[in-house]
């Protein structure tokens, strides 16, 4: 986010978006809640020497049951009937088998993709934990938080000090300029060597050698989407800027539900270090109030980088255990690059310019990241993050993104 820069047309679409206003993409996210429990196959052997892996057995066709219960594809061999996915085992411990035969129902009773959930006009049940939407809702007063939300349990770390001049220049190599935005970054620690994958498509969840499952809280449609822009960009960039110029980095399709979250979360941060008026009545964290800035000589941009994922494997479920918030607060030159990308202040970088105000609110954001994680926005970017970071992490042991984005969003060919 950049002070003074984002364009009022953005900034009155993203409200609208703020408040409700329905989104067709999200309305039409796809759904199959009897889908089969489906083989990924690496491309390449990844971190394992080919001379100690076997050869790969011919790819099973993907079939689309009828019933409940899917078909296992990639059985371990040795014949006998085929044992229910780790997914069903992991949740009969955690909820029961009656539980579980009810969820079951659930899932395949219910829109998962659709808005039918209490809130805002588009609220998911699935995926936004909204409660169902029932004859008896009646109108909310007023409400202190723009986006309600539960943040799960995970630790979080935070950095935010001055931007040094190294900094600006590996930003402006990586990015073409400074983002003066949402940057979702890293790859996934914890997870252990993987060899094999299978998502279960019931439970959007991934099937890691048939030790651990990971469940995803993040729609499989932009799931998809983050294994399409992870494997077509050599630098695996996930973001956004809102400057003079919107940009969309790496190859995130700018009109997708995941880029329209980043840009949300980018105005809703950026507005409380800019003190701007998108966040007026907000109750702020520990009866904090963001001062705007008027006297600088030279324009600011925050950049906002989620990363440092760190994963524990506990009871056969993968989790998210760790992450990190990084506020780098940087002064810009006058001039942007031809595709409007800010540039750097070198002279004001080496020189430690920056305003009190800016810092002490970056500070204060970062400090009380566990507050404002309870805001949907912002406790969705460490979901994207996370799933992002999972993602990178299976590239690098070898497996077909491509592939595995086409099998999540139940395509017959790659568009």
């Amino acid at each position: 986010m950049n002070r003074h820069k984002a364009s009022s047309t953005m900034l009155l679409v993203l409200f609208g978006a703020l408040i409700g206003i329905p989104s067709t993409a999200l309305a039409a996210q796809h759904h199959n809640p009897q889908g089969a429990t489906l083989v990924v196959h690496k491309r390449k052997t990844g971190r394992t020497a080919q001379s100690q892996l076997a050869p790969e057995p011919a790819r099973p066709a993907i079939e689309r049951p009828t019933s409940l219960a899917p078909r296992v594809l990639g059985n371990p061999p040795g014949g006998g009937a085929p044992q229910p996915p780790l997914t069903e085992t992991v949740l009969s411990r955690k909820l029961g088998s009656d539980r579980l035969h009810q969820v079951l129902g659930d899932i395949a009773n219910t829109n998962v993709g659709g808005c039918t959930g209490r809130s805002s006009s588009c609220a998911s049940v699935w995926y936004d934990g909204a409660r169902l939407r029932t004859n008896d809702d009646v109108t909310l007063g007023p409400q202190s938080r723009l986006f309600e939300g539960g943040a799960s349990p995970t630790t979080l770390t935070h950095n935010e000090q001055r931007a040094t001049v190294a900094e600006g220049k590996e930003a402006s190599k990586e990015f073409g300029g400074i983002p003066g935005g949402v940057v979702l970054d890293g790859v996934a620690v914890g997870l252990g060597e993987i060899d094999s994958v299978r998502y279960d498509s019931r439970f959007n969840a991934f099937i890691l050698d048939d030790r651990a499952v990971y469940f995803m809280r993040v729609p499989p449609k932009s799931v998809a989407i983050l294994c399409r822009a992870i494997a077509r960009d050599t630098l695996e960039r996930v973001g956004v800027s809102l400057g003079k110029v919107q940009q969309v980095y790496g190859k995130v399709p700018p009109n997708s539900d995941l880029a329209w979250d980043l840009k949300l979360a980018d105005l809703f941060l950026g507005s409380i270090i800019f003190a701007w008026d998108v966040t007026e009545g907000y109750r702020f964290a520990n009866n904090f109030t963001p001062q705007a800035e008027t006297a600088l000589s030279y324009d600011v941009a925050v950049f906002f980088k989620f990363n440092q994922f760190g994963f524990q494997i506990q009871d056969q479920q993968a989790r998210l255990a760790r992450a990190n918030l990084d506020v780098r607060l940087f002064p810009l030159a006058k001039s942007t690059s031809p595709d409007g990308a800010l540039q750097p202040d070198s002279s004001a970088l080496a020189q430690g310019l920056m305003s009190e105000r800016f810092e002490r609110t970056a500070k204060h954001v970062a400090d009380n990241i566990d507050y404002y994680r309870h805001e949907r926005i912002v406790d969705r970017m460490f979901a994207y993050g996370e799933v992002a970071a999972f993602i990178r992490e299976l590239k690098r042991s070898g497996f077909d993104l491509e592939s595995l984005a086409a099998e999540i969003a139940g395509e017959t060919e790659e568009p």
